[in-house]
C-alpha cells in the first residue's frame, strides 16, 4: 500500500518546459518538487558523491532520481539539449546558461520576443501585460535595462487596432510608468469589451443565505405567475394592457 507521502508526490504536475516562454516558472516548479523529494542537494552540488562505497551508490540512486525528474519535465525539442547528460547538475546547469545566460544572444533572443509580442497572441490584456513584463524582467536580469520610452513602445507596438485612439493619447504623454499605463490598458480594455451577462446568468448568481450553506433564489412574476421573470419583463403585460378598456376622467 502506498504511503501518504508517496500519494502526494505523485501529484506533483509540472508544464513542460516549452523554452525562455515558461523557463522562470518551470524553474521554480521543479526546483519546489526536488526540494520535496529531498533531491536538490545533489542537482544544486550542496551534496557531493560521497567516497565509501554504501554512501556512493546511496547519492547515485538520488542523482539519477534528480535527472529523471527533470528530464521528464522537458518538451522533446528541450530534451535535445540535456541528451548526453549523465548527472542532474550538468542538466540543470546547461538549462540555466540557455535560458538565463547573460551573454548576447541571450539579449538578442528575449528582445526578438519582445518585439514579435501581441496581444491578439496573449488572448486579454492581463495576460499580455504579464508576459511583457517577465520578458523585461529576464532582460535585466541578463544585464540589458530598457529606457521607460523603449518600453513604452513596445508594450503600444503589441496592441490591436482598437486602441489606437489611446495609443495616440499615451504617446504624448511626456512621462507615464507601468503602473499607470497597466491600469488605463486595463480600463480600455472593459470599455472596448464590456463583461456580458444574461438575465438568467445574473439571476442565477443571486444568493441568498439559508441555514448552512447558500441556495439559489427563485425569481416568479406577480403578474402572470410564472417562474423565471420579474413583473417589469413578464412577456404578457404588453398584450394585457393593449386589450384594457380606455379609461376616461370626467
Amino acid at each position: 500500500m502506498a504511503s501518504p507521502t508517496q500519494n502526494v508526490e505523485e501529484s506533483y504536475k509540472v508544464e513542460p518546459l516549452q523554452g525562455s516562454a515558461n523557463y522562470r516558472t518551470w524553474k521554480f516548479s521543479v526546483r519546489m518538487v526536488l526540494q520535496a523529494r529531498e533531491l536538490w542537494e545533489v542537482v544544486s552540488g550542496e551534496e557531493v558523491k560521497p567516497e565509501t562505497e554504501k554512501g556512493g551508490r546511496t547519492w547515485e540512486k538520488k542523482a539519477r532520481k534528480a535527472l529523471a525528474t527533470i528530464a521528464l519535465t522537458l518538451s522533446a525539442a528541450e530534451k535535445e539539449h540535456i541528451i548526453e547528460c549523465t548527472g542532474p547538475k550538468a542538466a540543470w546547469d546547461i538549462l540555466e546558461k540557455l535560458y538565463e545566460g547573460k551573454g548576447r544572444n541571450r539579449k538578442s533572443m528575449l528582445l526578438q520576443e519582445l518585439f514579435r509580442m501581441s496581444m491578439d497572441r496573449n488572448g486579454d490584456m492581463d495576460s499580455y501585460l504579464r508576459t511583457v513584463r517577465e520578458r523585461m524582467s529576464e532582460l535585466s536580469t541578463a544585464g540589458l535595462k530598457l529606457e521607460d520610452d523603449i518600453k513604452l513602445a513596445i508594450i503600444l507596438n503589441g496592441l490591436s487596432e482598437q486602441y489606437r485612439y489611446l495609443v495616440v493619447s499615451l504617446e504624448n504623454q511626456e512621462k507615464i510608468d507601468f503602473d499607470e499605463l497597466t491600469a488605463r490598458l486595463l480600463e480600455e480594455e472593459l470599455k472596448i469589451n464590456p463583461p456580458t451577462m444574461t438575465v438568467h446568468a445574473l439571476m442565477s448568481k443571486r444568493n441568498l443565505y439559508s441555514g448552512g450553506g447558500f441556495v439559489e433564489k427563485e425569481y416568479r412574476c406577480y403578474g402572470c405567475g410564472e417562474v423565471g421573470h420579474l413583473k417589469r419583463d413578464c412577456p404578457k403585460r404588453g398584450k394585457e394592457k393593449s386589450r384594457e378598456k380606455p379609461k376616461y376622467t370626467m
